[in-house]
């Protein structure tokens, strides 16, 4: 993005902004909510939230 030598094969990684209007998620399409996305990444990774922790994240992440 700057052309800087140092920045040579870096990229600029997608915004959080406005995430929510942005279903579905994915490139394919496969994740039609946020709480779906936070699912996914739960079992991806080996990491559980209780139900109102995900409640939690998904609102955090809806108002962004």
């Amino acid at each position: 993005i700057t052309g800087r030598w140092a920045d040579i094969g870096k990229f600029k990684g997608p915004i959080l902004r406005g995430l929510a209007a942005r279903a579905p998620y994915f490139h394919n399409g496969s994740a039609k909510t946020l709480l779906d996305v936070v699912r996914f990444y739960e079992l991806r990774f080996g990491v559980f939230f209780s139900p109102q922790e995900e409640d939690d994240l998904v609102a955090f992440l809806s108002s962004l």
